[in-house]
């Protein structure tokens, strides 16, 4: 729900019409409010104030209608994309285009609604196997998204970090280390979550092109990431993914051993599809 609509909503439950409701015309002239409600013009924060105040309408009341609105949709926003991740990890695209059409039925803008889908495609684009044709259209459609976003900020990050593959490893690199750089101090969980998700991408890639003499840098930031509950997995693949990379430079039979034990663990914790897959690179 916009201002506008929110303001029409109490102007309506009180019986006034809009030139009532802005006092003759002495808080905003009515042809401007009548565009306000339409969402055609934005209200500045002093007229809104006089206009809750001569209404009677309490501010904590009407901020907090607005707030929960969009907490709403912010929570609707995140459920989906949780259950995109989580069927990534599944291996379950089924799931994924399940979604669609609840995206499409949901209460979001048309807007969120073609971001959300635009994900969407993007995770089922990632869990293509290496010999289908990659769909270069929406792997650039997802690029130019990533960096039409002015800093590293969580949504950036974020999107990165989930799509960190439709880039070359080279730039993988460069990217990630200048998101390491500017967050690799914080103590928000999500953004270490992102952190370590993108550090275990980069040696997974490493490990792919045999380019595990690049990744120091890389290792030596993921360590310094503490533990807790919320980083388990993210830092058990860490954890797997430096040491193999330790093994294939220095054939440490006891690195390869602490592979198997953390691939053994996923497993235990109920991340088959992806404990088997770390299986089979090992």
């Amino acid at each position: 729900m916009t201002t506008g609509e929110l303001l029409k909503e109490y102007r309506i439950s009180q019986g006034k019409n809009q030139k009532e409701f802005i006092n003759d015309g002495m808080i905003v002239s009515q042809s401007y409010y009548s565009k306000v409600e339409k969402n055609a013009n934005k209200i500045t924060v002093d007229n809104l104030i006089d206009l809750l105040h001569y209404n009677n309408i309490p501010i904590w009341e009407f901020f907090s209608r607005l707030n929960q609105t969009d907490e709403m949709k912010r929570q609707e926003i995140e459920n989906f994309e949780n259950t995109m991740l989580d069927a990534f990890y599944d291996n379950d695209k089924e799931k994924i285009k399940k979604l669609k059409p609840l995206i499409e039925e949901s209460n979001l803008s048309n807007k969120n609604k073609e971001d959300e889908i635009l994900q969407l495609e993007a995770w089922l684009e990632s869990m293509k196997k290496p010999d289908e044709k990659p769909n270069i259209e929406l792997r650039n459609k997802i690029k130019d998204k990533i960096f039409s976003i002015p800093n590293f900020n969580k949504t950036k990050v974020t999107l990165f970090c989930n799509f960190i593959q439709f880039y070359d490893f080279e730039t993988d690199k460069i990217i990630g280390k200048k998101i390491v750089e500017q967050y690799i101090n914080t103590t928000n969980t999500k953004m270490q979550i992102a952190l370590l998700a993108i550090i275990d991408n980069i040696l997974a890639y490493a490990l792919n092109d045999k380019k595990e003499n690049s990744v120091n840098y890389f290792i030596e930031n993921g360590e310094k990431i503490k533990s807790k509950p919320e980083l388990v997995f993210y830092k058990s693949v860490f954890y797997f993914f430096k040491n193999v990379i330790n093994y294939r430079l220095t054939n440490n039979k006891e690195s390869y051993i602490n592979g198997k034990r953390t691939i053994s663990f996923l497993i235990d914790v109920g991340m088959n599809t992806y404990g088997h897959s770390l299986e089979k690179l090992l």
